[in-house]
């Protein structure tokens, strides 16, 4: 079996965890929070589905599933929702997945997030990356774009390959929204980013 086969099923597996539609269990909450050894926090605030505005939003699929596995692979910390949530974490403003992120970066000393989204395949990049036009990821914008253009994406590139940088998802947010992203950066002081994955990449 390949390499990339191996790490599919793996994904795959991972993924299978999540109950997208169901509520959490009586008295538990529709997340959790798994400690690593990097100084780095994935989330995956999506990783089932959401509410936001009073209607049920889908979830971001295999977004949860991609982190836990660049935890395994990297020891990263991790941070996803697995169940039904009666907030949308990038959306709506202190909400327990904000609580749980906060007190997850005050204890551990981590020193950056990387917020996973995914994006509807109609979009033309393969990859898109929001770093409130550079301000929420100081002294980290450079070297992340280029690893990821070591990787096969870029601004210039077509396709999947196709990289948007602050453009379409700029980690912002709206007058009425508050990016994970933003709330990380604005309220906490750690650099963070938005990283959103075409569908036509995650499932």
């Amino acid at each position: 079996m390949s390499v990339i086969s191996t790490r599919l099923d793996r994904l795959v597996e991972l993924e299978s965890q999540m109950e997208y539609r169901n509520p959490p269990p009586p008295g538990e909450v529709e997340f959790t929070y798994r400690p690593g050894d990097l100084p780095i926090l994935l989330s995956a605030p999506h990783g089932a589905a959401h509410t936001r505005n009073g209607r049920l939003k889908p979830e971001d699929e295999y977004t949860a599933g991609i982190c836990l596995m660049l935890a395994e692979q990297t020891g990263a910390h991790v941070l996803y929702s697995h169940n039904r949530s009666l907030h949308d974490p990038n959306w709506d403003r202190n909400v327990p997945y904000k609580q749980k992120l906060a007190a997850i970066l005050a204890q551990d000393g981590l020193r950056c997030l990387v917020d996973i989204h995914g994006s509807s395949p109609n979009h033309d990049f393969g990859l898109a990356v929001g770093t409130m036009r550079g301000c929420s990821l100081p002294g980290l914008r450079a070297p992340l774009l280029r690893t990821l253009r070591r990787q096969g994406f870029s601004e210039s590139g077509r396709g999947l390959q196709r990289l948007d940088l602050d453009n379409q998802f700029t980690g912002s947010g709206g007058k009425r929204q508050e990016t994970v992203t933003r709330f990380v950066w604005e309220q906490l002081g750690i650099p963070a980013v938005q990283l959103e994955i075409n569908a036509r990449l995650r499932i």
